[in-house]
């Protein structure tokens, strides 16, 4: 089955009265700062889990702490196997409200092709990192994002009667609802197992779960993945850019020019998909400016690529600067990226526009995959709501 339910285990409101001190982000977006911060609002946040201490590489910490936390009921395993409705509300930055919502559940591990398409390119450190935190702890810590074009699945995220969960975290409102009733969860399978998936967030977890499956015999748990899968359009959830910081880039306007059009800017992420904002540190002794890719240029690139900044970038701009897309330090905050061109005088920081819902959609159908983080989906589903151990589905 492409999309199925599963036995969570929960944290106990019995046990771990403020829930939200228990969750945290992503591993991926959690700075060292935030780590701390994290650490120290309960000795059961999930961070623990996600990130190892320093000189335990191997997670044998995080694995210890998930087996006390089973054992002393602090995390309880559901009985039956369901889907968990999840809803996030939050406001943006102009204020207007938005509703993100979806399924939790098991989705298949499959090779990337027909059934599971991916849009983003991974990088080998990270997934060393991941299959380590797998392979101790036997567990999904935190949720992969998938969207599925099937009309039907949108129908079917209304919620049951009261949340079993609901709380505020960091200016968003996190609500979890149980879906138990068998034709639900009959329905939101079929609606699932309708059309190919394609992964959003979360690929080099999915592509560490492929490689910890090659280490197992027969099936089991470690043939599919805990993820929150949301409607291809509409899924409520915001697309951010990820920019690119260089420490060093070799900038001459005129071999710019040879493929852009160049205008001054402030060092603000354009709006116009495609396009780039270029800020040199200060030994380039030059004002940022738009990059708008000259018809000669995207010619030459895929349609889905020729609307995204990270690809028009590696492909077209990068060789002008004598920089590739390996040396480039990743940041999803703008002034983040900003600073940090403050500190490297010869670098240059490339702001990036986001990437369109359809973009990644036509990418991921065409067999395309963008630059690695090209995408940055917000807001970012709370770790901690539901883990799912392998040794509860064995």
């Amino acid at each position: 089955m492409l999309f199925s339910p599963f036995r969570g285990s929960l944290f106990d409101p019995g046990k771990i009265p403020d829930i939200p001190s228990a969750t945290c982000p992503p591993y991926d977006v959690i700075s060292e700062t935030d780590q701390r911060r994290y650490r120290s609002s309960s000795n059961h946040n999930m961070v623990r889990l996600l990130l190892a201490e320093p000189g335990d590489p191997t997670y044998r910490e995080a694995a210890r702490l998930l087996t006390e936390w089973r054992q002393e009921g602090s995390l309880r395993t559901d009985r039956e196997s369901r889907f968990y409705l999840y809803r996030m509300h939050y406001t943006d930055e102009v204020g207007a409200e938005h509703v993100a919502g979806g399924i939790i559940g098991a989705l298949a591990l499959l090779p990337f092709g027909r059934q599971i398409l991916p849009h983003e390119e991974t990088m080998p450190k990270t997934k060393a990192d991941r299959l380590a935190v797998l392979s101790s702890t036997r567990a999904n810590l935190d949720l992969i994002i998938a969207l599925t074009p099937s009309s039907d699945f949108p129908d079917l995220l209304e919620a049951p009667d009261g949340p079993r969960l609901s709380f505020e975290a960091e200016g968003v409102h996190h609500s979890l609802f149980d879906i138990v009733d068998p034709t639900s969860i009959a329905a939101i399978s079929s609606a699932v197992a309708s059309a190919p998936v394609a992964i959003a967030d979360g690929h080099h977890r999915y592509s560490t779960g492929l490689l910890y499956q090659e280490g197992q015999k027969g099936s089991g748990p470690w043939n599919s993945i805990m993820a929150f899968l949301v409607p291809a359009r509409g899924s409520g959830l915001m697309i951010g850019p990820t920019h690119r910081v260089f420490d060093r880039v070799t900038y001459d306007p005129g071999r710019v020019a040879e493929r852009f059009e160049i205008e001054p800017s402030e060092p603000v992420p354009p709006s116009r998909p495609g396009t780039i904002v270029l800020v040199p540190g200060r030994a380039h002794r030059a004002a940022p400016v738009a990059l708008l890719p000259r018809a000669n240029g995207l010619q030459a690139l895929p349609g889905p690529w020729r609307q995204a900044s990270p690809a028009v970038g590696r492909e077209l701009l990068y060789p002008l600067l004598d920089v590739e897309e390996g040396g480039a330090v990743y940041c999803a905050d703008t002034q983040e990226a900003l600073d940090a061109v403050d500190t490297r005088p010869e670098g240059a920081v490339a702001l990036m526009a986001a990437v369109s819902e359809e973009s990644i959609s036509a990418a991921a159908a065409t067999g395309l995959r963008f630059p690695q983080k090209s995408t940055f989906f917000l807001p970012k589903p709370r770790s901690g709501l539901v883990i799912r151990c392998f040794a509860d589905d064995e």
